[in-house]
């Protein structure tokens, strides 16, 4: 699903004026017809049985909901009111106020806010997409008003006072049932405070020409079931364990080895047809518990074999110097399809700063001497997924500003790294270059050790089946977060949800998206 930035929005409405001769006035009143279909389809009953109040700012979010307040006027819906805020009005708003005067719609100022008291329906217009910072003076009370009314609200394009870049609230902001967005859906509808505010989330054509959107919205996208739907691995029937895939499983250590057995089942689970487990003097008894995996050491050939066609890394194996000669090896041997987590992690931010510092240091140290122990970049076939802590090690960052804006953050390191970049949490951005895939699933149940690793093995395995690495990454990382929501609509509390549930219940969900 392609999403609009707010510089891109403004692009597509700049471009549709100067390209494509449709008028801003003609955009308006498509989103406007759009939203106010929509209220009639979804909020009929509330529109018939009392007053809907239509708060609008000065701007042109304001003006959108003059053009809703109209055509729901003329569709034979006349217990409406406009609750217009003061301020520096718009050309377009100053036409709008115009026509709805014009049709008789009653219009007072926002210091008569108590009307809000009688509705039944509320719209939020006050800001639009560009609204930055904290909400102020009378567009606070408007909101905190709003906010306090227990019934529908839905907002035009976007709930006033959230950054729809980021999906920061940065002070109050609406809290919408339902956000009609026109166009294209906002990116930070989907991540950090946007999916608290937005509710259900519409979106609504309003003309823009389909060559303009896909020129212009370029680099955030919503990964949802459809795609990984898409992108699961068919199993056909005249097929055997070689058809797919050799991962072999970096993982565990002493006091660790439970993160080699989360990994290693979950890479079975998710479809490998081999599934090598290579780490530190492996016990008896673990082993025990995965008598389907195959086992090797560290250093034995099969480990490096041309056959071996994913790599999973890091889980558990240890923040240490024969980690880093691991990632510096794979790097070596060419492999292709690697995936890095946890230690490997680690490992690469402590190398990736002592390198520079070293280099910093010795000005004149020779380009060959450098070459031969710098790992960066790494492969950009490769995968690193850290969380925002891991992260905030990587670039000298704090988590706080990592989750701040995560779409920069990813963007950031996978500009610094060379490979793709998972950042983990609420909810999972993968970056590669100037482009951010937003994973739409997943919640605080996964808030727990164990469950990267689970995923290190499920992105390993359908790397080791042949998808590529935004096809693995995704649709693994949703498949994982999908796992979390059904386990919380099923029933569950977020809080009970345990890492090897995950790898129990893959079975399942799986069956469940394919056939859907």
């Amino acid at each position: 699903m392609r999403l609009a930035t707010v510089e891109q929005c403004r692009e597509m409405d700049r471009l549709s004026v100067k390209k494509y001769g449709l008028a801003g006035d003609t955009l308006m009143e498509a989103a406007g017809v759009m939203a106010a279909r929509e209220l009639e389809q979804n909020f009929y009953p509330e529109l018939t049985r009392g007053r809907t109040v239509i708060v609008c700012g000065p701007g042109n979010n304001g003006a959108d909901g003059l053009v809703v307040a109209r055509h729901l006027h003329s569709a034979g819906f006349r217990d409406l009111l406009i609750v217009r805020s003061s301020g520096k009005m718009s050309p377009l708003f100053q036409v709008q106020l115009k026509r709805a005067q014009k049709h008789g719609l009653r219009v007072v100022a926002d210091d008569e806010l108590n009307q809000l008291d009688s509705a039944v329906l509320i719209v939020d217009a006050l800001f639009g997409l560009g609204f930055k910072g904290k909400p102020e003076g009378r567009f606070l009370r408007a909101i905190e008003k709003i906010n306090a009314c227990k019934v529908p609200v839905v907002s035009l394009d976007v709930p006033s006072g959230l950054d729809c870049d980021t999906g920061n609230a940065n002070g109050v902001v609406v809290q919408a049932h339902t956000t009609f967005t026109f166009g294209l859906a906002k990116p930070g509808f989907f991540v950090a405070d946007g999916p608290a505010y937005s509710g259900k989330i519409r979106v609504l054509p309003i003309g823009y020409p389909y060559e303009l959107v896909r020129s212009t919205a370029l680099t955030h996208f919503l990964f949802n079931e459809k795609l990984a739907r898409r992108y699961l691995p068919e199993r056909k029937s005249r097929t055997n364990k070689s058809d797919y895939g050799r991962l072999v499983v970096m993982a565990g250590r002493q006091d660790t080895w439970g993160a080699g057995v989360l990994c290693a089942q979950s890479a079975y689970r998710m479809g490998a047809g081999y599934v090598i487990w290579a780490g530190h003097d492996l016990p008896i008894e673990k082993l025990e518990q995965t008598p389907e995996v195959l086992t090797a050491k560290l250093e034995d050939a099969r480990v490096w074999d041309k056959s071996v066609t994913a790599y999973a890394v890091g889980p558990g194996l240890g923040a240490d110097a024969e980690t880093l000669d691991i990632v510096r090896r794979l790097r070596r041997e060419r492999a292709a399809r690697v995936v890095l987590d946890a230690d490997a992690i680690t490992v690469c931010a402590r190398e990736l700063y002592e390198s520079s510092a070293l280099i910093g240091r010795e000005g004149k140290r020779k380009s060959s001497e450098r070459s031969a122990s710098r790992i960066f970049p790494l492969p950009e076939s490769w995968v690193v997924t850290p969380h925002a802590g891991e992260l905030a090690r990587l670039l000298r960052m704090t988590p706080h500003e990592i989750e701040n804006d995560r779409f920069a953050a990813a963007l950031k390191a996978a500009q610094i790294l060379g490979c793709h970049v998972l950042l983990k949490g609420y909810r999972p951005v993968l970056a590669y270059k100037d482009r951010c895939l937003i994973i739409g699933a997943g919640n605080s149940a996964l808030a727990k050790a164990g469950s990267g690793d689970v995923l290190t093995g499920m992105i390993g395995s359908l790397l080791a089946q042949g998808l590529d690495t935004v096809q693995a990454t995704a649709t693994a990382t949703y498949i994982h977060g999908r796992l979390a929501d059904e386990w919380v609509r099923t029933g569950h509390d977020k809080r009970t949800l345990n890492p090897s549930d995950l790898k129990d219940s893959l079975g399942q969900l799986i069956a469940q998206v394919v056939q859907s």
